[in-house]
């Protein structure tokens, strides 16, 4: 694949995802259960692929250790934070939860240099320490960002970015590494799909919203039509410039996010948002900065 082609699908990949969020708040206002949004979407999204993956011939592995890996990953990525962030969308401007995508790069490398997957490097914590600069601005009672009874919502926002960190993770230790990435996709989303199945069953939640409607079918099909091309492009993307590089896909989707939701919903950020938004990204420019032994320095 050549660099062009590369980043102009890293563009579009991070301009899809920026949307989901916006997507989330939709589903929330219509009345989607939260675990029924995990659930559907990503249903829909996997069968599609599914059907895809059966006339190419990259259908997902069978063997235990690939069918752990999708249900441990797709449970982290989709199972468990998509409810939590449609949960929270009820409460939260849209792109007061995209900023939670900034702590996802920093939280991942945290992890990895805590179980040696990565050497440890003092910007981390710089980056760590900066991104939490931007989340104490953001909860400050005067800062006009959250509005009254958001800061719990917005607390449990962000336990999505650390369930992403998690999977990132994960992906990088039980993903088998010559899997097509049409596969990779699709075992995701079908296991972040089981996931949610089995949290909705064991807390009881309905799996349908009480009414079927424009309002609700718009953001189950945008849903699972981001999901579907995001997961394919994310493997195909990470497999040809590498997980570093791939980084940068973070600020293109926080960017994409915050103007999707002042577009579609014509949001307009406290004057704080925007400064913990600064000090958010640059902290994750910190902690994504390659080393000087890197890049040949």
């Amino acid at each position: 694949m050549t660099p062009r082609r590369a980043l102009a699908l890293l563009i579009v990949a991070a301009v899809l995802y920026g949307g989901i969020f916006p997507v989330n708040r939709l589903a929330a206002e219509a009345g989607w259960p939260p675990v029924a949004f995990a659930l559907a979407p990503a249903v829909l999204a996997g069968v599609a692929l599914l059907a895809l993956g059966a006339v190419t011939g990259a259908l997902p592995s069978l063997a235990v250790g690939a069918l752990v890996a999708d249900l441990v990953i797709g449970g982290l990525v989709i199972g468990l934070p998509i409810g939590i962030l449609v949960t929270a969308a009820q409460h939260l401007e849209a792109s007061t939860l995209t900023l939670v995508l900034c702590l996802s790069p920093v939280l991942t490398l945290l992890i990895a240099a805590a179980t040696g997957s990565e050497r440890f490097d003092h910007r981390v914590l710089l980056g760590m320490a900066m991104g939490l600069a931007g989340i104490a601005l953001i909860v400050r009672p005067e800062s006009g960002v959250l509005s009254q009874g958001g800061l719990r919502w917005f607390l449990l926002a962000l336990t999505a970015p650390v369930m992403f960190a998690t999977a990132n993770n994960c992906a990088a230790w039980l993903r088998p590494p010559a899997a097509p990435a049409l596969a990779m996709a699709t075992g995701t989303l079908l296991g972040g799909a089981l996931v949610a199945a089995l949290v909705g069953l064991v807390m009881g939640a309905r799996f349908w919203p009480a009414e079927t409607g424009t309002a609700q079918l718009l953001p189950l099909f945008l849903s699972a039509l981001i999901n579907a091309v995001f997961f394919w492009l994310f493997f195909v993307i990470v497999a040809a410039i590498g997980p570093a590089r791939f980084s940068v896909f973070n600020y293109l989707a926080v960017a994409a996010g915050i103007l999707w939701s002042m577009a579609i919903f014509g949001e307009t950020p406290a004057p704080v948002f925007w400064l913990a938004a600064a000090l958010m990204l640059a902290g994750m420019h910190v902690a994504l900065r390659p080393r000087q032994s890197e890049t040949g320095g």
